[in-house]
């Protein structure tokens, strides 16, 4: 047996005899706290934050629907839901409901 093979031989027996190896648990980083990027229902109330003037509670999430009511800015609103891809906001305000673009509230 050449000493290279001698050699390897012997680590490898080295290795075996010693038994299972016994590694430490992998360190497993903590995930960031989450941001949401949109608003849920349990968020319970939004404010009109227009800087141009009245907002439109619209029968439907459009700009074509019918509008409701022109609401000043400030007015508090309930959230009832987030339509469209989070585009539109499902309301209720002074016992109607309605809807208004998102971008047009703040939490």
């Amino acid at each position: 047996m050449s000493a290279r093979l001698a050699v390897s031989t012997a680590l490898v027996l080295g290795l075996l005899a010693a038994g299972p190896a016994l590694a430490s648990p992998l360190s497993v980083p903590a995930a960031p706290p989450v941001q949401p990027s949109i608003v849920t229902v349990a968020d319970g109330t939004m404010t009109v934050a227009s800087g141009g003037g009245d907002v439109n509670l619209r029968l439907e999430p459009s700009t074509r629907s019918q509008v409701l009511a022109k609401l000043p800015r400030g007015t508090k609103v309930t959230v009832l839901n987030m339509v469209d891809g989070g585009k539109w906001v499902h309301v209720s305000v002074d016992g109607r409901e309605g809807y208004i673009a998102r971008y047009l509230l703040k939490n």
